[in-house]
């Protein structure tokens, strides 16, 4: 069977032709063709290893040189067992010289292909790797090897991230080694640009004085005969421009071979991404891959240096090596030092509670830290999918726990244990069935619409299983004139304790069904196969806008999938984190996942909600740190108390009649930008911020066609709906939103209508009509029942113009953050009609035997205090799109997470301070817990603020936090982890602290 191109086999020697015609891609040559099916088969996810293993190495006798034995094992076997514990995948050799020898040595699990000629070159072998169909059907990432080399599990691992980092994958990747004289001899020579961009790679053998003279014009250190980095040749490039490379090549070289290598300055011709992983003498691994086998006596080399080294025939050894060097890249000393703590603090307190952690058994390691949102509030709304401003955090010294991690581990019980070190996270039982049917989404839920609903559901079955109440128990309890639980014991307040939100991060992963990713997930968490997990966990991340409970999904998400090695991407790993936060009350889009997957430490960047773009980095910018700095206050409890807090504006329960709770708020707001494009009949093929992103970027300033258009948008909104008619609103576009479905997402009729019905039915659940209250120009008092969403859609505009003016104009810090308050305004106070400074840190005569809300409420009534206009400046005529306002400037539009509280306090301070001098933000989902402080340190000292907050409002409210100002440090991305012997761990925990030494001091 021929299921190829142009070849003629064995070409004439000295005949220059290119690779396509030289080289045949048949079928036939597989010699193990029921191998394919091995590994769960080659699939785009995961990578392949192609082993280069045909030639006969003349100087080894009769056996080749592939399959001498090494430590009682074949040469190549090594690498390919190291592959193997690094991903669990198919391997492809290419065998020449007795193949069947060969392919009996190294074993019966690998894909054997028989070359035409094992004399070819490297590039001819490469070639006939695709004889195996799967590798241009699926086009997995190929990673190539050379059969007389011993490539660490280690390096397997760090070239594949090295190739994978970033917003988009590299087009090749590939080892060089700065070789010591005289392992540079014969190597191919690396050849760089003045921008140390990868050229070419130029053998040894070719070089003539016009190479090296022309390789020394593009930079000094690039001529060939002077450099000492040298290909070592290990490549990672996935198959479909691996052959696109190929096929043009030809022999035209010293050995009349055909060159992997020169594939290299093809890539970088056409202005491919060109990468490279470089070891160096001080490097463990270095000895290892620079090993040359030519010689009978280079066997024995290789021997020594296996035993002195432990290399491939050690896996526990190099494998926490690479652990330890995984924890600790691109993350501050303190923060290291913390997770070395945090380990240790795990292993003991499972042995001292005997959490049954089995020492042999693998186990998964998850970390994750929060994030800081520095601007941008609430703009990552699904439709909207605006950027924010953030950066990931962690904790700054050893003794600190601001980052969650996670211990994960099969159990055979069929239950899910879960253990926390912090009491306040403990539930009365440590275990809920893993075997529930709630627990298992179908294949009908296929996006965040479907999962929202069923992971609510299933957050309620597990919190009753725990004790809590739901609201129809409330709802009961309270018709009957019974006696309520405490609020702490009702599940509306308590969607984002620890085992809902491992649930949901396990209940999400489910969601994947299809392709070899969604095979494997179903084999290790399918309902058939499932068995338990035991999980332990540390941390604790300040709650209250720094994302505590995204970052324990985030965690148990990297640990489960590093556990089971199921490879799923970063970018999907940010998508199922943010599902899996619908199913716990959280409607919004997925920045915070993003920067705790994907953030670097003490970077703040701008980054895309939109997972069009695989949530891409926008720009890196500086923050004026010399000038403004931010501190965090507390406020109240976001679900339990703010409601005291909020003069009228949220109820404590749901209740008909009443306005809506804090939950309620978020779901309502969190969905009114996906409601909006459907009446507006927005394609699904774009989003609001697109539109006007480039605007954006380029200067900061929204041109007046970009203005204009907002106008249109909004005024096609109502500005104050019922849910009733809001409904009748959408469906009258339902068969729009099919039709789209269809042509964008490319679904059939039938799921296209079960998909727009469950989206429908999501977007209206989880709220009712708001009760709300404004003061209309006319300075009247008026309460209106219904969505008012124009102003929440105007909210999102505005906030995405005045942030980017920040951005752009940091001298006008102050400012532009006041003016993003007023988006979460509450109500509206004149800080100047406030007491003086001094009198406002003394307890005032009429205060006298009020307390806590009562006295808030006495405060905003005393100085005259009326609710926020939200639809100001929002009526057709001042949204004419002749004359459209600057929407940097916008009076009216608000998101509706603020708290009545937090504005008091934006008033005090501003009338103590200045209006230039502070500036107050509700922190990420806003409602409460720590607020922003933004401080002009040269208009006001920090420390006098920080007084100011205890003596004025913290002790006239009775408040006391703990901490009562929040301290951030930079952090890294999360990660994920599996050792393959739990009792390691100590070993994971000694080279951290061995790393350590050698860095600077993490305090």
């Amino acid at each position: 069977m021929l299921l190829s191109m142009e070849h003629a086999n064995n070409p004439e020697s000295g005949t220059v032709r290119p690779l396509r015609a030289a080289g045949a891609i048949d079928y036939g040559k597989i010699l193990n063709p029921e191998s394919q099916t091995f590994y769960s088969g080659i699939g785009a996810e995961t990578p392949v290893l192609v082993i280069l293993a045909a030639g006969k190495g003349t100087r080894f006798g009769r056996d080749p040189k592939c399959i001498q034995p090494v430590h009682g094992t074949p040469l190549a076997r090594h690498s390919i067992d190291a592959f193997r514990r690094f991903s669990p995948s198919p391997v492809v050799c290419i065998v020449g010289y007795r193949c069947e020898e060969v392919s009996g040595k190294l074993g019966s699990d690998n894909i054997y292909v028989r070359s035409d000629d094992p004399a070819g070159g490297t590039a001819f072998a490469a070639f006939e790797a695709f004889c195996v169909p799967a590798l241009m059907e699926k086009n997995p990432a190929l990673i190539i090897s050379m059969g007389d080399r011993i490539v660490p599990s280690s390096i397997f691992r760090r070239i594949w991230d090295v190739h994978r980092a970033g917003a988009k994958e590299a087009d090749l990747t590939f080892l060089t080694a700065m070789y010591e004289p005289p392992k540079d001899r014969g190597k191919g020579r690396v050849i760089r640009d003045a921008a140390d961009r990868v050229m070419k790679i130029v053998e040894e053998r070719d070089l003539s004085g016009k190479d090296a003279v022309g390789a020394a014009t593009c930079a000094p250190r690039c001529a060939p005969c002077d450099s000492t980095e040298g290909n070592c040749p290990l490549y990672v490039i996935r198959a479909a421009t691996l052959m696109r490379h190929l096929r043009d090549l030809t022999n035209d070289n010293a050995q009349g071979q055909y060159y992997l290598t020169d594939i290299i300055e093809s890539i970088s011709r056409e202005g491919g991404d060109v990468r490279t992983m470089t070891t160096t003498v001080t490097d463990p691994e270095y000895d290892l891959l620079c090993a040359d086998v030519t010689r009978a006596m280079d066997l024995a080399l290789l021997e020594g240096l296996l035993d002195s080294t432990g290399g491939a025939l050690f896996p526990e050894e190099s494998e926490v090596m690479e652990a330890a060097r995984m924890i600790a890249a691109d993350r501050p000393p303190g923060q290291v030092a913390s997770i070395a703590r945090q380990l240790g603090e795990l292993t003991s307190i499972i042995e001292q509670k005997k959490l049954s952690f089995k020492p042999d058994r693998p186990v998964g390691i998850g970390l994750s830290g929060g994030r800081l949102r520095i601007a941008f509030m609430h703009p990552d709304m699904g439709r909207f999918f605006g950027p924010a401003w953030q950066m990931p955090i962690g904790a700054g010294h050893a003794g600190g726990e601001e980052q969650i991690v996670v211990l994960v581990q099969p159990a055979n019980d069929r239950r899910i244990h879960l253990f926390p070190t912090n009491p306040q996270y403990q539930e009365t039982m440590n275990f809920i069935p893993s075997d529930d049917e709630v627990m298992y989404p179908g294949e009908d839920i296929l996006d965040m619409h479907a999962y929202e609903e069923f992971g609510t559901h299933m957050s309620e079955n597990v919190l009753l299983s725990l004790g809590y109440f739901s609201d129809e128990e409330l709802q009961e309890r309270t018709r009957r004139n019974l006696p309520l639980p405490p609020p702490s014991l009702w599940v509306m307040n308590n969607m984002r304790r620890p085992f809902a939100l491992v649930s949901n991060a396990i209940a999400s992963m489910r969601t994947l069904h299809s392709g070899n990713l969604g095979a494997r997930v179903q084999e290790h968490l399918g309902r058939d196969h499932f068995l338990g997990l035991r999980l332990a966990s540390t941390g604790n991340i300040p709650q209250g806008g720094f994302s505590s409970s995204s970052a324990v999904t985030v965690a148990v998400k990297n640990a489960i999938n590093a556990l089971f090695d199921i490879g799923i991407p970063p970018d999907l790993l940010v998508h199922l984190a943010c599902q899996a936060e619908y199913g716990t009350g959280v409607r919004a889009g997925s920045l915070d996942q993003a920067t705790e997957q994907k953030g670097q430490a003490g970077q703040g960047t701008l980054i895309s909600s939109n997972p069009k773009d695989n949530y891409q980095v926008l720009g890196t910018y500086p923050v004026p740190t010399d000038r403004f700095q931010v501190i965090f206050p507390y406020s109240v409890g976001r679900d339990r108390e703010a409601w005291r807090w909020s003069w009228g504006m949220f109820a404590e329960a749901v209740t008909p009649g009443v306005p809506l709770t804090t939950g309620e708020m978020r779901k309502m707001t969190g969905k009114a930008a996906e409601i909006a494009a459907i009446l507006m009949r927005l394609p699904l093929d774009t989003d609001f911020f697109k539109q006007i992103e480039a605007d954006l970027l380029s200067d900061g300033r929204l041109s007046k066609t970009n203005r204009s258009w907002i106008c249109e948008v909004l005024r096609r909104l109502p500005l104050l709906i019922t849910q009733k008619d809001l409904r009748q609103q959408i469906h009258a576009n339902r068969t729009w939103y099919i039709d789209q479905l269809v042509e964008v997402h490319r679904l059939n009729r039938r799921d296209a209508g079960q998909k727009a019905d469950m989206t429908f039915s999501s977007l209206l659940s989880g709220w009712r009509d708001p009760l709300l209250r404004r003061t209309t120009a006319s300075g009247d008092i008026v309460e209106e029942k219904g969505i008012p969403l124009r102003a929440i859609v105007a909210y999102l505009f505005g906030e995405v113009a005045k942030n980017f003016r920040l951005i752009h104009d940091p001298e006008r810090w102050i400012d532009l953050v006041t003016k993003s308050q007023r988006g979460d305004r509450c109500v509206n106070i004149a800080y100047d009609t406030l007491p003086s400074r001094e009198e406002m840190e003394s307890e005032l005569d009429w205060e006298e035997g009020a307390g806590g809300p009562e006295r808030l409420n006495l405060w905003l009534e005393r100085f005259g205090a009326t609710p926020f206009d939200y639809n100001r400046g929002l009526d057709d005529e001042s949204l004419s799109p002749d004359h459209p306002p600057e929407f940097h400037r916008l009076e009216g539009s608000n998101f509706f997470r603020g708290l009545a509280l937090i504005d008091l306090a934006e008033a005090m301070l501003k009338r103590a301070f200045g209006d230039d001098a502070v500036a107050v933000r509700v922190n990420a989902a806003g409602q409460g817990d720590y607020f922003q402080l933004h401080i002009d340190v040269h208009k006001v000292n920090a420390n006098d603020v920080k007084q100011f907050i205890r003596l004025a409002f913290y002790r006239r409210f009775d408040l006391s936090p703990t901490p009562d100002f929040v301290e951030l440090n930079p952090g890294g991305g999360a990660l994920g982890l599996r050792l393959n012997r739990y009792d390691c761990l100590p070993q994971l925990i000694g080279q951290l602290h061995l790393l350590l030494k050698s860095t600077p001091n993490p305090h």
